[in-house]
């Protein structure tokens, strides 16, 4: 049958954790490329049929093959022990692969169906290592994640795709698991290449059409770099604006995963309400430091009512406040909801990479979930200038909704004389420069002052940054645990899918175990009767047949 039949999971979990009792029609041929057969059994469980589908271009499958033009460098003991792998004889075959993969799968009633590119893949990740550009962080989880059986297939299929994704996690876990998760996925890409199926041209392939080397070497370096930071977490002030929310996701383990050592929380209460807010301990079992702000807005005098000024008086205040008392290593500027606008996975990412003391190179990061489009208008560069004391050279771009990470040098790269003048322009004693703002978010016409609203668009130049914040994806200062980017229909979405735990940290590889990853990976038996699919071939009169 045509029809894209599931495989089925007996256990509820994940797929990649757990106990996979699913089945896939699919095996590597003898040239990589992925073929089509009957159902079989892994491990003496019975299975039922499930199509795994190879996609490749109508220019044939190129994307993923060894063409002899990979890039050399590296060394360390890494790449040593790659080099051991090799043959010392010259491979006269050569391996073609297919370029694009769909896969379709159900744990339960939930059924998924995603393909990837491994010809994309490649590029990106040989940009990646090459220029620092955007990580293909989504697609090396997405194959991390995928059903035991499936990653037989795809390491079979194009196995440069299933190594490089492993490095590239690996390097990416460092900062925010520690080096046991990291070793045991760099563990995992050297057992694949360790595989006989793997030897001969496929390796080759690997060694030089894909950024091997660099990977390995940065893997290196990364691990080198961030082994002094163990057992030294980086201090944290967490400053919070409190109008009525519930604050309990603070203590909600399985939202907030953990709070580094030496965590303060300054709560501004703006609407007259204290917040309740659970007793709070770091990871490792500190006591959390809580201190409570009483800052209502001013009332404003053209209407006889309190403005709404939102965030801007809780982060500004704060500053004004602290400068001379001193910062935390990192200052954490979020809202009373921040999920709102901010995934928790991204924020655990962060609180991870603190709490392992990891990020000390980091200098500012928004949190924000969507971005928003570029502004410029003059009330807005008045206002820039009125606060950053020189005028606007470009229009302002950055992410929606004010919630972001600074580091103490950041801070006080400003004088605090620049936070104070930025202050009074959204507390109420300098009158609104620009028409109101409304009537969204309006209590009541003119509740909301236009000076805090612009302020959205301008924090990452407070504290620093050019008027074109970079995509979190695109910028090579961020470490790239942080590097991540959701925005394609081909893949699962990072934080609204299987992969959120995976991604914000929940689920660790290292937890699994690197044996029973193999057992599963290798546990498959082959397809006896086998059938080359590619991508177009439905389209042609003999297959509908």
């Amino acid at each position: 049958s045509r029809s894209e039949r599931a495989a089925r999971m007996s256990s509820p979990e994940p797929p990649g954790v757990g106990r996979w009792s699913g089945s896939v029609v699919a095996a590597a041929s003898s040239d990589g490329g992925l073929v089509l057969g009957r159902p079989e059994d892994v491990a003496g469980q019975p299975m039922a049929a499930s199509p795994l589908r190879s996609r490749s271009g109508a220019a044939g499958r190129h994307s993923c093959r060894d063409d002899g033009r990979g890039r050399r460098g590296g060394g360390g003991p890494a790449l040593a022990l790659l080099l051991a792998l090799a043959s010392p004889t010259v491979v006269g075959a050569q391996a073609t692969y297919p370029s694009e993969f769909r896969f379709s799968w159900c744990i339960g009633e939930r059924c998924f169906d995603h393909s990837i590119s491994a010809a994309h893949f490649q590029l990106r990740i040989n940009k990646y290592y090459s220029e620092g550009a955007r990580p293909p962080l989504r697609e090396a989880f997405f194959v991390a994640t995928l059903p035991p059986p499936y990653q037989k297939e795809l390491l079979y299929g194009c196995p440069g795709l299933s190594v490089l994704a492993h490095l590239l996690l690996a390097e990416a876990r460092r900062y925010t698991h520690g080096p046991g998760e990291a070793d045991e996925l760099a563990k995992r890409a050297y057992a694949m290449l360790s595989l006989p199926e793997i030897a001969g041209p496929h390796l080759e392939g690997i060694k030089h059409a894909w950024p091997l080397a660099p990977a390995l070497e940065r893997y290196e370096q990364t691990a080198l770099k961030l082994q002094s930071s163990e057992d030294n977490p980086q201090s944290l002030d967490i400053v919070l604006p409190h109008c009525r929310e519930d604050l309990s996701w603070l203590g909600d383990r399985s939202n907030l995963e953990m709070l580094p050592d030496r965590t303060r929380i300054f709560i501004y209460e703006k609407c007259g309400e204290a917040a309740r807010v659970p007793n709070l301990t770091s990871w490792r079992g500190q006591p959390v430091e809580v201190v409570h702000m009483v800052l209502e807005d001013a009332v404003d005098p053209q209407t006889g009512l309190a403005a709404r000024r939102d965030e801007c008086t809780a982060y500004l205040a704060h500053v004004v406040q602290t400068y001379s008392t001193g910062f935390a290593d990192v200052t954490l500027f979020v809202h009373g909801d921040p999920s709102a606008h901010t995934p928790f996975g991204l924020l655990n990412i962060l609180l991870r990479g603190l709490a392992l003391g990891t990020l000390r190179d980091l200098e500012f990061v928004h949190l924000g979930a969507p971005r928003m489009v570029h502004t410029a208008n003059p009330c807005q560069a008045g206002l820039f200038e009125a606060a950053m004391g020189r005028p606007q050279s470009a229009p302002l771009s950055t992410y929606c909704c004010s919630q972001f990470a600074v580091s103490r040098e950041r801070i006080t790269s400003r004088p605090v004389e620049d936070y104070a003048r930025m202050l009074q322009l959204v507390d109420g004693s300098i009158p609104d420069l620009c028409d109101r703002v409304g009537p969204a978010f309006e209590r009541y016409r003119g509740a909301r002052l236009s000076h805090c609203y612009f302020f959205e668009f301008m924090w990452h130049t407070v504290f620093g940054e050019l008027e074109e914040l970079p995509l979190r994806a695109d910028d090579a200062r961020l470490p790239v645990a942080l590097r991540l980017k959701d925005n394609e229909e081909s893949m699962p979405s990072t934080w609204k899918s299987y992969l959120s735990p995976f991604v914000g940290g929940q689920l660790a590889f290292e937890r699994q175990g690197h044996e029973v990853w193999l057992a599963q990976l290798l546990g498959a038996q082959p397809v006896e009767s086998r059938q080359q699919v590619n991508y177009g071939d439905d389209q042609l009169p003999e297959f509908n047949s």
